[in-house]
C-alpha cells in the first residue's frame, strides 16, 4: 500500500496574527454576553434580560461569521489533488482535472478542461504553510 496517498503537502490558511484576530472577533462578543448574563444574575431586571438576549444574539452571529468566514477558509495541496474550503462549501479537485490556475483579487481560480472555474478565497486572506517540501504532483 502506498503511504503517500492523501498526504497534505501544504496549506494556505490565516497567518498567526490574522488567526488571533479571527478568534478575538469570534470570541470577544461571547465574553461580553457572559458578562451581561452575570450582571443579570446579580441584579435581576427585565431590561437587563433584554440586553443579555441581544448580547447573546450578537455573540452567536459574530462567532458564526468569524468561524465560517475567517477561520475555516483554507486551501490544501495534497498528493491526490487540491482541496478548497470556502465559507460556502468544500471542493476536491484531483490534479488531473486542473488545466490552469489563475490568481486575482478574490483568490486562486482553478480551471478545469470542461470550462468550469473553482475559486479558493483562501489565497486572498492567507499565508502559505508548507507541511513538507513540495516539488509538484
Amino acid at each position: 500500500m502506498d503511504n503517500t496517498r492523501g498526504t497534505v503537502l501544504g496549506v494556505w490558511q490565516l497567518g498567526l496574527y490574522r488567526r488571533a484576530a479571527g478568534y478575538a472577533f469570534a470570541g470577544l462578543p461571547g465574553v461580553g454576553a457572559a458578562t451581561t448574563w452575570l450582571k443579570l444574575l446579580t441584579h435581576p431586571d427585565l431590561s437587563r434580560l433584554a440586553l443579555a438576549g441581544e448580547a447573546t444574539a450578537i455573540a452567536i452571529g459574530a462567532g458564526l461569521f468569524g468561524w465560517w468566514g475567517l477561520l475555516r477558509v483554507r486551501l490544501e495541496l495534497t498528493t491526490d489533488g487540491i482541496v478548497t474550503v470556502n465559507p460556502w462549501g468544500t471542493q476536491r479537485l484531483p490534479w488531473s482535472s486542473v488545466s490552469a490556475v489563475s490568481l486575482n483579487g478574490s483568490g486562486a481560480q482553478f480551471h478545469t478542461p470542461d470550462g468550469f472555474k473553482y475559486t479558493s478565497s483562501a489565497c486572498s486572506l492567507t499565508s502559505w504553510r508548507p507541511d513538507q517540501s513540495f516539488s509538484g504532483p
